[in-house]
């Protein structure tokens, strides 16, 4: 009754509310509230993938005689070049090449700041946002979701799901006018017992989380209370990293494959006689050919010539244009052998236009970990581990991007040696900045036992010179 009222109302122009939808069980009715970008998400999956290319679509060429009769294809090249996937692999290097380093900016959290470290390494973190960062480069849309349960053990647990488009996922949302994520749902097929598939939808909100199921009249839903608080969803939005350089793209694979038509057509050399010189022709599979010429006659090769400084000028201008259109640089092996006892600084001046790429991409993803680092907060202290909750409510963890070659060891530790011997320096920051040191805590934790011990044996020494008499 309440989907059919809801319905009714909609029908003479009541206008409901989402929640009001999902409430009265009308989920298609919600769904068609959401936004999807269905059209330009299949583009750019289309565009990523080299066999929907435009030149996959050239067919062979028919062949007919002087009467007009059909006597076979001659085969015309479809080269397609996957200039999408290199610029995209490239963009994810310099962003997330080397994980995210995440700094505690709280104190006495130590114990919350372990366990957020403890469920990155858990959940496999660094390589899922990598997937969904190159998934959203192919596709403009992905997700990473955020899944609590119950183990094998009965504890509280969390995994991290990656979902796209290409993945088999519909990813519908709804923002506010501040471009907030107000609302999110996840499209998904499920094989049911026998074989039959059966279409699913799960509506996340801060309070509760909506399995719905399609029935054959309606859905089937199922409530569950969302004890996060938090949407567990991060969704990455962006245009994609070829957008703009796909009509020279096309230009690209389109000149390849004329290329390598007029070479199966003319790449082999042609032998030219004149007609006299024909008619004493040796077989071909005679094993020393003698050519017969008359006092006219004349006999050559002909050679095309390959050297076709327009057509490899087009190309080289075109592909110089892809590159620079998407802040790409060029690296080939040619100029990586070249690159021997070249230093980070120097790496990345090479590499500008993908560094000024990666800045542009971080004024997105900087908000991104700073709601992910919030939503594992909130995952700790109110699923895995509730005894941490007050130590997680004031806990306050921000990140830093890692540069994707490192960086000069020898400088860094050389500056701030400098720094912390004119006294601006902390023991502590030394520790925690200093890039040969991988367990920082521990390693505190030996410079204290070594300073202890170092007192300790001053302390004894003195006593000993105090009360020994002396000569």
């Amino acid at each position: 009754m309440d989907l059919f009222f809801s319905r009714l109302r909609a029908a003479v122009g009541y206008e409901q509310s989402f929640d009001d939808k999902v409430q009265a069980g009308d989920i298609s009715g919600a769904l068609g509230m959401m936004s999807t970008d269905k059209e330009q998400v299949a583009k750019a999956i289309k565009e990523y993938n080299i066999a929907y290319h435009e030149i996959m679509q050239r067919q062979d060429k028919p062949i007919f005689d002087k009467e007009g009769h059909f006597k076979g294809w001659v085969k015309r090249w479809r080269l397609p070049l996957n200039y999408p996937k290199y610029i995209n692999e490239i963009a994810l290097v310099f962003i997330y090449g080397r994980p995210v380093q995440w700094l505690e900016r709280t104190k006495d959290t130590a114990n919350a700041f372990a366990a957020f470290n403890q469920f990155i390494e858990d959940t496999h973190f660094n390589s899922k946002i990598r997937q969904a960062k190159r998934l959203a480069g192919a596709e403009t849309k992905s997700a990473l979701l955020f899944h609590t349960y119950r183990n094998k053990d009965g504890k509280a647990d969390c995994l991290i799901k990656v979902l796209a488009k290409s993945l088999g996922d519909d990813l519908y949302y709804i923002k506010d006018q501040y471009d907030r994520l107000v609302y999110f749902a996840r499209g998904y097929y499920l094989k049911e017992y026998g074989g039959e598939s059966s279409y699913h939808v799960d509506i996340f909100t801060d309070d509760f989380t909506y399995r719905c199921k399609r029935a054959n009249i309606g859905w089937n839903i199922e409530k569950e209370r969302n004890f996060i608080g938090k949407k567990p969803v991060i969704l990455f939005e962006q245009e994609t990293e070829f957008d703009g350089a796909i009509p020279l793209m096309n230009r690209q694979e389109y000149m390849k494959s004329r290329t390598a038509d007029v070479n199966d057509y003319m790449a082999d050399p042609a032998l030219v006689a004149t007609a006299d010189v024909v008619k004493g022709m040796p077989e071909k599979d005679t094993e020393n050919k003698l050519y017969v010429l008359s006092e006219k006659g004349t006999m050559s090769y002909l050679v095309p010539d390959t050297a076709n400084e327009l057509k490899e000028q087009e190309m080289s201008d075109n592909e110089k244009h892809i590159f620079r259109e998407t802040f790409t640089p060029n690296i080939d092996f040619e100029t990586m052998s070249k690159l021997t006892n070249v230093s980070a600084k120097a790496l990345k001046q090479m590499m500008v236009l993908a560094d000024i790429k990666a800045q542009m991409r971080k004024e997105t993803h900087d908000e991104y970990l700073k709601r992910t680092a919030n939503l594992i907060i909130a995952i700790i202290g109110n699923v895995l581990d509730v005894t941490l909750k007050a130590e997680c409510d004031r806990m306050q963890v921000a990140h830093e991007f890692q540069e994707p070659f490192g960086e000069d060891i020898t400088e860094v530790i050389s500056n701030m040696v400098k720094e912390r011997n004119a006294g601006g320096m902390s023991q502590e920051t030394f520790i925690e900045m200093n890039p040969l040191i991988r367990d920082k805590a521990q390693e505190k934790e030996r410079i204290a036992e070594e300073e202890r011990i170092k007192e300790q044996k001053e302390a004894e020494q003195m006593k000993r010179d105090f009360f020994e008499p002396t000569e």
